[in-house]
C-alpha cells in the first residue's frame, strides 16, 4: 500500500459538513499549511478528533512509533504508519489498548496508489466521487521518548479489505488478506468508531461501496529522471491528471 496522502487543503466549512463546527476547523486551519501531497515515511503531522476530544482538531504524529524507536523486524524499524484491522485487537498486538480505548478519526481529502502495469508504476490521486473530504479511522496513544522522557500523542491509520475499485489500483484480488485500503468511516457510524465497544468498532470495518471513488493518473510522486517524470512538490499542481501514455 501507498503511505501518501492529501489533507488540509479544502476550507473549514468542506470540513465541517463532514465533522465538527465551521469554527473548530478555522481554528486548526490558521496553524496548518494545505497539503496537497506528503509521504507518511516523513512522519508528518495529520488533523485528527480524539475520543477524548472530539470538540477539537488535533494535529497529531503519524507513525504510532516513530522509527527511530520501533521494535525491529528483521533489521529494520516496524512500520506503524498503517494496522491491518485482523491484527489490533489480538492480545499480543501493540494497538490492542489503543484500539480498545483511544480510538480517532483522521481527516483525509485524498490518497495516493500506485498501480503497476509491464513493469512499471503509476502514481493515481484517489478520492470520494463528491471531492469532500472524509473520514480515516485510526488509533493513538501518547508516546514516551526513551531518551529524554518527552511526550508526543501519535496515530496509526487503520486498513481493512479492499473494495474491487482499490484491489485493481493495488492489482490485487478483491476480499482477499492480502488486498488492503484504508477503513473509510461512514458518517453515520464516527460515534461508533470513536465511543463504542471494540465489538462495536470491529464491526464497522468492511470495504468501502464500490461506486464511491473517484481516480486518475495524477502528477509523478517522486523525480525519476530516466521517465522524464518530475516532482512538482506539494503544490496543487500534483493532483492534476496526467497522461501516460503506457496507459492508454
Amino acid at each position: 500500500m501507498s503511505y501518501d496522502i492529501s489533507h488540509s487543503t479544502k476550507n473549514a466549512k468542506q470540513y465541517a459538513k463532514r465533522y465538527g463546527t465551521t469554527d473548530m476547523w478555522e481554528d486548526a486551519l490558521e496553524d496548518s499549511i494545505p497539503t496537497y501531497h506528503v509521504s507518511g515515511m516523513s512522519e508528518p503531522h495529520l488533523p485528527v478528533i480524539l475520543n477524548e476530544d472530539p470538540d477539537n482538531v488535533n494535529y497529531l504524529h503519524w507513525a504510532f512509533m516513530p522509527f527511530e524507536y520501533a521494535p525491529q523486524i528483521k533489521g529494520k524499524p516496524m512500520n506503524t504508519l498503517l494496522a491491518r484491522d485482523n491484527r489490533i485487537f489480538t492480545d499480543t498486538s501493540i494497538y490492542k489498548n489503543a484500539a480498545q480505548n483511544r480510538r480517532c478519526l483522521v481527516m483525509l481529502d485524498g490518497f495516493f496508489a500506485e498501480y503497476k502495469k509491464d513493469d512499471m508504476t503509476f502514481p493515481f490521486y484517489v478520492q470520494l466521487k463528491t471531492k469532500e473530504p472524509f473520514m480515516v479511522g485510526g488509533m493513538w496513544q501518547t508516546f514516551t521518548n526513551p531518551k529524554d522522557e518527552v511526550q508526543t500523542d501519535t496515530i496509526t491509520l487503520v486498513t481493512g479489505p479492499a473494495n474491487k475499485e482499490m484491489a485493481w489500483l493495488n492489482n490485487e484480488k478483491p476480499y482477499t488478506p492480502e488486498s488492503r485500503m484504508m477503513f473509510i468511516v461512514d458518517k453515520k457510524d464516527d460515534e461508533t468508531w470513536l465511543h463504542g465497544s471494540a465489538e462495536e468498532a470491529k464491526a464497522l470495518i468492511k470495504p468501502l461501496p464500490d461506486g464511491l471513488l473517484d481516480y486518475y493518473p495524477c502528477q509523478p510522486l517522486k523525480t525519476v529522471k530516466r521517465l522524464h517524470r518530475m516532482y512538482l512538490g506539494n503544490v496543487p499542481a500534483l493532483l492534476e491528471k496526467k497522461r501516460y501514455k503506457e496507459l492508454d
